[in-house]
């Protein structure tokens, strides 16, 4: 199986957790791509020699929208920090659309991951449905949220979910803002059927 891996945030731990991170994904064919957001520059040439990505962005992120403006927000919820999360993810979907039309290359699953994830054991990528997007179970953290720092699924299924747009899910009064509630919220515009297969694993920053 050729699998798309998109890296998105910080890629602290990338070192530490290569050698977990590949066992997790199994004998398959691994494509990384990566959108981190100014990272300090050993941690970035660490990734790169590791994971050797097809294509990367590492520049800063500038945005002009204030999502903090909208009703509903939780005490903890970083704002910035969610705000680059979902502009991170767009940007390595932009990634992955630009590598696919250059080289005309066919995936049979595309991941979403963090890279400070440590795996108990391997995922499997067997049984991968049409319009069906595959979460985690745990890291829900609220009511009406789902995890949004791993999740699987087709092409098709992963340009709907990376392509999330927080302003439109606000201003449709669909979320409040924050990060897994506005997840939950895209997943569901989208009409997307989740499964939550048994992944364990942590986070390890």
């Amino acid at each position: 199986m050729r699998i798309a891996v998109l890296v998105f945030g910080r890629l602290n731990r990338c070192t530490d957790h290569y050698e977990n991170i590949m066992e997790s994904l199994g004998d398959n064919k691994i494509d990384f791509f990566v959108s981190s957001d100014n990272p300090d520059e050993s941690l970035l040439k660490d990734f790169i020699r590791l994971y050797k990505p097809k294509m990367y962005n590492h520049s800063a992120i500038t945005y002009h929208y204030d999502l903090s403006k909208y009703p509903g927000r939780r005490y903890e919820t970083r704002m910035d920090i969610m705000t680059r999360h979902f502009i991170n993810k767009n940007r390595v979907l932009s990634l992955l659309e630009e590598y696919i039309e250059k080289n005309g290359v066919e995936y049979d699953c595309v991941l979403s991951l963090r890279v400070d994830c440590v795996f108990k054991h391997g995922i499997l990528f067997d049984s991968i449905e049409e319009n069906t997007i595959y979460i985690p179970n745990g890291f829900d953290w609220v009511e009406n949220g789902i995890n949004d720092q791993i999740a699987y699924g087709n092409l098709e299924v992963m340009r709907k979910y990376n392509s999330i747009n927080p302003v439109e899910l606000l201003e449709k009064g669909l979320s409040i803002p924050h990060p897994e509630t506005l997840n939950c919220a895209n997943i569901k515009y989208h009409k997307l059927l989740i499964q939550r297969p048994e992944i364990e694993y942590f986070i390890e920053r």
